[in-house]
C-alpha cells in the first residue's frame, strides 16, 4: 500500500472502530497528522461504499464530485450530491454520508491554516472566507462551465501533489487559494450572500443554542424567544435554508445524543429519557420509535 492507500485505509477503520461514541472527532481517533491531504473519491470508496457515521475534524473539507452521488447532512443541512456538485465542510462542523452510488467519482481535499502558515502565508487568506463558516448552506450544484474550471483546479492540485519539487507546497497553497476564491465568487453568485448573511448569523445563533440546551429545552418556541422570532418564522427560516425544520433539528440533536448513549453506556433507557429531558419514559419511547421505527431497548440489544 502506498502512503495514500494507508491514510484512507486508517480513516474507514477509524469511523468503524469509534462509531458507538456517537460523534467519531478524527482529531482524537486518526492516528496520522497532516496539514494538507487530496485524494479522489473513487479511491476513497474503492472496495465500500462507506457509510459515514456522524463525524468531526478541526480539517476544512472542499469536496467535488463530478460523477455518481450520495446522501449528506453537514451541520444541520441535509442534501443529496450528484453530478457537479461542490460542497464544504468547514473545520469541526458534524457530517456524514450514506447510500454512496457505485459510479462515485470526483475529489476531497483537506487542509487546515496551519498549512497556509508554513508556506508563509497570513491566516488573513482563508480566515475571511464566508464559504468556510457553518451557517450558510455549504452545497451547490454547478452548471458544466463551472464544474470543468472547479475539476481543473483539483487535477492541477493532484498533479502538484505528485511533482518533487521545492516550491511543491507553495504553489499547492495557491492553488488551494484560488479554489477558495473562485468557491465564494460562486456561492456569492448563487446564495447572494450579502442579503443572506443576516439571516446565516440567525441559523447560526441557533445552532449554538441548540448545542447548549438540547437535553432540557426541546420546544421551538424556548429557541425562537432566544432569537426574538416567531416560532412559525423560525421553522419556515431554517426548513428554507437547511432543508429541515427547527423542530426536525431539535429532534435529530436529540437523538444523536441518545444514541451516542445507548451505544457508549449502560445507562438503564429510564435513566436516558430523564437526561434528555423526558420526564415520561413512554413518550421518549414513542418519541425514539417514530425516528427508529425500533425501541430504545431494541435498538441497543441489536448492536451486538
Amino acid at each position: 500500500m502506498n502512503e495514500d492507500q494507508i491514510r484512507i485505509s486508517e480513516f474507514k477503520k477509524a469511523l468503524r472502530q469509534y462509531a458507538s461514541e456517537g460523534v467519531v472527532d478524527l482529531d482524537k481517533n486518526y492516528q496520522y497528522k497532516f496539514n494538507f491531504q487530496i485524494h479522489r473519491y473513487e479511491d476513497v470508496l474503492r472496495n465500500s461504499r462507506l457509510a459515514a457515521p456522524p463525524n468531526r475534524w478541526s480539517y476544512h473539507r472542499i469536496c467535488f464530485v463530478t460523477h455518481g452521488g450520495g446522501e449528506l447532512i453537514t451541520g444541520i443541512y441535509k442534501f443529496k450530491a450528484r453530478k457537479n456538485t461542490l460542497f464544504v465542510i468547514p473545520s469541526r462542523v458534524i457530517s456524514s454520508s450514506k447510500n454512496w452510488a457505485a459510479d462515485t467519482r470526483g475529489f476531497v481535499l483537506l487542509f487546515n491554516i496551519e498549512f497556509f502558515l508554513e508556506n508563509n502565508f497570513s491566516h488573513h487568506f482563508i480566515s475571511n472566507k464566508k464559504l468556510l463558516t457553518s451557517s450558510i448552506q455549504p452545497y451547490l450544484h454547478l452548471p458544466e462551465e463551472q464544474a470543468e474550471e472547479v475539476t481543473r483546479i483539483f487535477e492541477s492540485i493532484l498533479l502538484e501533489k505528485k511533482l518533487n519539487d521545492s516550491r511543491n507546497n507553495e504553489l499547492i497553497a495557491l492553488k488551494i487559494l484560488e479554489l477558495l476564491n473562485l468557491g465564494e465568487r460562486l456561492f456569492e453568485q448563487s446564495q447572494d450572500l450579502a442579503t443572506t448573511l443576516p439571516l446565516a448569523d440567525i441559523i447560526k445563533q441557533f445552532v449554538d443554542l441548540l448545542d447548549i440546551h438540547y437535553s432540557k429545552e426541546h420546544s421551538v418556541k424556548f429557541y425562537a424567544d432566544q432569537l426574538s422570532l416567531h416560532p412559525n418564522h423560525l421553522n419556515a427560516l431554517i426548513k428554507k435554508h437547511t432543508g429541515i425544520s427547527a423542530k426536525e433539528s431539535i429532534q435529530n440533536r436529540i437523538l444523536l445524543e441518545v444514541k451516542h448513549l445507548l451505544h457508549s453506556t449502560k445507562l438503564p433507557i429510564k435513566q436516558i429519557s430523564n437526561q434528555m429531558g423526558f420526564n415520561d419514559p413512554n413518550y421518549f419511547t414513542t418519541f425514539f420509535k417514530r425516528s427508529e421505527n425500533q425501541s430504545p431497548v431494541n435498538y441497543r440489544s441489536n448492536l451486538g
